[in-house]
């Protein structure tokens, strides 16, 4: 029996969304399934070549997206960040508010729970109810500088790098009123269905470095290439962001992907069970590294707070 911390909060998502990808037929695995996840064809490398003609999400259960208050909650906080990196974040009041109702959400469930009573009992930190939500709200939300490859990045956030991705407009590259850059960060399934369903990303395939057919073996992570798409009214230009390698967990709740990201921060602060930013682990037969990396500061050292959190896919067994 696997009774690694990440499998027990796996276990206690109530919320999680069934996934069924097709199998080698082109039929669904399980036709009932919250998600139809139709990843096609492997992507062939280049930002303007889309071997992948459909999306990547089939159909997804928009009524339990619509029910299930940590998603409502989460959903509320995606447009409240500015998707260019340069651009000044300020967040307002209201959107306090937003943040305070999504903490109080997710620390009613299970997985924020269990990722607790690991924090204090097996590393050791002893956080309160109180202080312990404080820290979500500090690790997740608080805005800071990051300083990677010593070029700051303002008012940056773990859950805006993670849940909605940053683009880097590449204004040199500037050509027919189309602005190209790229993404960084943009590891949440419900922020690309949401961008796919409003035709803002172009799913390009699957890129996953394993050979076979990884996804009926792994439905529940998608490693992909995408484009981002917008048009600036303003500017009248067009912005086409790529990404050649992305991936994120598949049908997890916000309670269920906060509360792993925060145990592996935890872990990390600890130097447990670490190797080059990576955390190993096995959920339901299938391995993963789980990658944690915290702010870069000024000196070049790791800071205090959350910069990137995503599921790689090792393969099924050992």
């Amino acid at each position: 029996m696997n009774n690694d911390v990440y499998q027990q909060i796996w276990n206690s998502d109530r919320h999680r969304f069934l996934v069924s990808p097709r199998d080698n037929n082109g039929n669904w695995l399980d036709p009932e399934a919250d998600i139809l996840l139709d990843e096609q064809i492997k992507a062939f490398g280049k930002r303007d070549l889309d071997l992948a003609q459909k999306p990547l999400f089939y159909r997804v259960n928009e009524v339990k997206l619509d029910k299930i208050p940590t998603f409502v909650s989460l959903i509320k906080l995606l447009d409240n960040y500015k998707f260019a990196n340069q651009q000044a974040e300020i967040i307002t009041r209201a959107e306090k508010t937003e943040i305070e109702q999504f903490i109080d959400d997710i620390c009613q469930t299970k997985p924020i729970k269990i990722a607790r009573h690991y924090i204090n009992n097996q590393l050791k930190f002893k956080l309160s109810p109180e202080i312990f939500r404080q820290n979500l709200i500090s690790i997740w939300f608080d805005l800071y500088t990051n300083y990677f490859g010593g070029i700051p990045i303002k008012d940056a956030s773990a859950f805006e790098h993670i849940f909605v991705g940053e683009g880097k407009y590449d204004f040199s590259e500037e050509t027919n009123n189309i602005i190209s850059g790229a993404i960084s960060g943009y590891h949440s399934w419900i922020k690309f269905y949401l961008d796919e369903k409003q035709q803002r990303v172009n799913y390009l395939g699957h890129n996953y470095d394993l050979q076979g057919d990884t996804g009926i073996e792994n439905p529940y992570v998608v490693t992909l290439q995408m484009l981002w798409q917008d048009h600036d009214a303003q500017e009248n230009l067009t912005v086409e962001l790529f990404k050649k390698k992305g991936c994120f967990f598949v049908g997890t709740s916000p309670e269920c992907e906060i509360a792993m990201g925060t145990v592996a921060y935890y872990e990390n602060l600890a130097g447990y069970k670490f190797r080059d930013k990576k955390r190993r682990t096995t959920i339901n037969g299938v391995t993963y590294d789980l990658a944690l990396y915290r702010n870069i500061e000024p000196d070049g050292k790791r800071g205090n707070y959350i910069r990137s959190f995503y599921p790689i896919f090792l393969g099924t067994g050992n």
